[in-house]
């Protein structure tokens, strides 16, 4: 792809982006060759790589610049990453039995001999919401970061994080818990994040038990911000609006997808 080509088509994502108050600072660069990326309004994506064939990143994100995903199919919303952090990694990438384990001379014999990669396809990591990553933390496929929690910085992620865990280390090890069990059990009842961030700011969220409080006994619905939708191959953007869809349901990170009939 020429560079003119590369800058009407970046042109064409920047609109759809500003549309649904996101960004994607690296540009379709900064994708791989079959990406399918869909975005919830307001996420910021800086200098980041998005490696993974199908991804969904919740309203109101963050992924600051440095920062790789490659095998992750959920990142939820109101999430915090730091700079620098690998999501997803293959815990097989390189293979130990061969002559080599250089993943350019492996993938040049693969192409020339028709030999199939010995590893199984990666299993894939799911993050919460609400989960603070804190800056060069790398965090292994099939690994589940559950809601709320917190993982120190240049910690390495090799097994699930349960909810409102603050972990670290190399292994991580959970370190404490940032509430109490009742309190944790009630904050995942309530769905809060389902909220939108005008609503959320007018509650004391500075005093999670207050916010509780004012969500007893409500059933906060399940949301549907705006998406734009990103295929590199062939390149699409489809911008679709907020909205209830009564045909969507929760995925394993409580975003929401389609369903068939």
């Amino acid at each position: 792809m020429n560079f003119l080509s590369r800058a009407l088509l970046n042109q064409t994502l920047k609109k759809a982006l500003w549309k649904n108050q996101c960004r994607l600072d690296s540009g379709i660069r900064g994708l791989r060759s079959d990406t399918e990326l869909t975005l919830e309004e307001g996420v910021r994506l800086h200098q980041v790589k998005v490696m993974s064939r199908k991804l969904t990143i919740g309203a109101h994100t963050d992924i600051v610049s440095g920062s790789e995903l490659h095998h992750v199919s959920s990142i939820g919303r109101y999430c915090s990453v730091a700079r620098n952090v690998t999501i997803g990694q293959n815990r097989k990438s390189h293979p130990l039995s061969w002559l080599t384990s250089h993943t350019g001379l492996v993938g040049q014999r693969r192409k020339v001999s028709g030999v199939s990669s010995p590893h199984a396809v990666p299993a894939q990591a799911v993050i919460g919401h609400d989960v603070w990553i804190g800056m060069d933390v790398l965090i292994l496929e099939g690994v589940t970061i559950g809601t709320g929690a917190v993982i120190g910085a240049r910690s390495l992620v090799s097994k699930d994080v349960p909810p409102y865990a603050i972990v670290a280390g190399s292994p991580a090890q959970v370190i404490r818990y940032r509430f109490d069990q009742p309190t944790i059990d009630a904050l995942l009842a309530s769905q809060w994040w389902n909220l939108s961030i005008s609503e959320l700011a007018q509650l004391p969220i500075e005093t999670p038990e207050d916010v509780l409080q004012h969500l007893q006994g409500l059933s906060v619905p399940a949301s549907r911000p705006g998406t734009v939708l990103i295929r590199s191959k062939p390149f699409s953007v489809t911008l679709t609006p907020a909205g209830s869809d009564n045909d969507r349901q929760p995925d394993a990170a409580g975003l929401l997808v389609e369903t068939s009939a």
